[in-house]
């Protein structure tokens, strides 16, 4: 009860949780190569990322979607009983790509894999922010909310009155799955979205009439 308002109040929290399918995926997709020198290693890794952004046009991927994540050219060393020992220079260049046909996403992986000796970590399986199922479980979560006021009032005699105060706490975006594929000689591999859970929060305080 507030000091300055002695009006008799409960404040309960709502859940609303929704399973949907996701909109997209973002796969990751690396390329890297171990040579003696760092222009050897760097070039190898170069015309395997021109070859990967050709596989992505033959795809349909649009250069939206498709971000280069990172260039990395290092010397690796062996530790032995002598020391270190180089092994020589390795080159690697990252990109990540947008999808939203799991049929591509399978496509992709075994092509990538088999053709140009890609490491692909993924797919994470997204929910958009204005994905309706969002408002959907934001409804859901307030009118959980409204039940739990009145169960709790009904414990007490009373009965729920008008909305005082009403605000978010927080929010759990859609469960992230990731699957590695390795490199075979396979034309798709099966990929499903499947459901994942959208959850909404929400924190509301009812007056409580206890006439």
């Amino acid at each position: 009860m507030d000091e300055a308002d002695p009006t008799p109040r409960v404040t309960v929290r709502g859940v609303g949780l929704i399973r949907a399918e996701p909109d997209e995926a973002m796969l990751w997709i690396t390329l890297t190569a171990l040579k003696d020198g760092p222009g050897e290693a760097l070039a190898d890794v170069s015309t395997r990322a021109s070859a990967l952004a050709a596989l992505l046009d033959e795809l349909g991927v649009a250069k939206a979607d498709r971000s280069t994540s990172g260039i990395t050219v290092a010397e690796e060393f062996d530790h032995t009983e002598q020391g270190r020992r180089s092994l020589g220079h390795r080159a690697s260049s990252g990109i990540s790509v947008r999808l939203t046909d799991p049929d591509l996403i399978g496509r992709l992986v075994a092509k990538a894999t088999e053709d140009l000796g890609a490491r692909i970590a993924g797919p994470r399986w997204l929910i958009s922010l204005d994905n309706p199922v969002r408002l959907e479980a934001a409804r859901e979560a307030a009118a959980d909310a409204r039940r739990k006021a009145e169960a709790y009032a009904k414990g007490v005699g009373a009965t729920v009155g008008q909305l005082i105060r009403l605000s978010e706490p927080g929010e759990r975006g859609a469960e992230m799955h990731f699957a590695r594929a390795t490199r075979a000689s396979i034309e798709s591999i099966p990929v499903e979205p499947g459901e994942h859970d959208v959850a909404a929060s929400i924190e509301a305080t009812f007056a409580l009439d206890l006439g």
